[in-house]
């Protein structure tokens, strides 16, 4: 009878393992990932809007992923237990993916998808968390919940020049400027 009881315990510890492990393989991260970022130089984007004689500003995909990985970079430790360790955003429209590579205080690593609405509140851009993904499972909110991030659009201008509006497309962000 011991030695039955022994059996099924030992099947069942083997079984838990084993869908331990496969959670950990299904959430390990499929790309690698960091939180490097270049510099977007607001005075270059100024001499662009000189030449197209518009008092517009186009921020590509690319820029804003800078933008937003400087953002992120500032605030890795998501909460006491999790850390971001890498990122890249998609952008479509007022729409936000990060691709994140997360390290949870047991040292397990985690790949997500943070979805994010964008939105312009003058003179700051909002981005809000909407979910989490790990794969094709949805994370229930309770879980993770971000606070969201503020993006000062305006920093670097001269004192001359404000951002009158953003329009939110396909490929980047248009920024409007107005003299103050």
């Amino acid at each position: 009878m011991i030695r039955k009881a022994m059996y099924v315990l030992a099947v069942l510890l083997l079984l838990l393992g084993a869908a331990g492990y496969a959670a950990i393989r299904y959430a390990k991260p499929t790309e690698t990932l960091n939180l490097d970022y270049g510099q977007v130089s607001v005075l270059q984007k100024l001499l662009e809007m000189v030449k197209i004689r518009k008092p517009d500003v186009h921020i590509s995909e690319r820029e804003l992923n800078d933008i937003l990985k400087k953002q992120l970079a500032d605030r890795a430790q998501l909460t006491p237990n999790v850390v971001i360790e890498g990122a890249r955003f998609e952008q479509h429209a007022d729409r936000l993916a990060a691709y994140v590579n997360l390290k949870t205080a047991g040292g397990v690593r985690i790949g997500a998808t943070l979805d994010f609405a964008l939105a312009w509140d003058a003179p700051e851009l909002i981005v809000r968390h909407t979910g989490t993904r790990i794969r094709s499972w949805n994370v229930p909110a309770s879980w993770l919940q971000l606070d969201p991030m503020v993006v000062k659009i305006d920093d670097g201008l001269p004192p001359l020049i404000a951002v009158r509006d953003i329009r939110f497309e396909e490929d980047g962000i248009t920024v409007s400027l107005k003299l103050n």
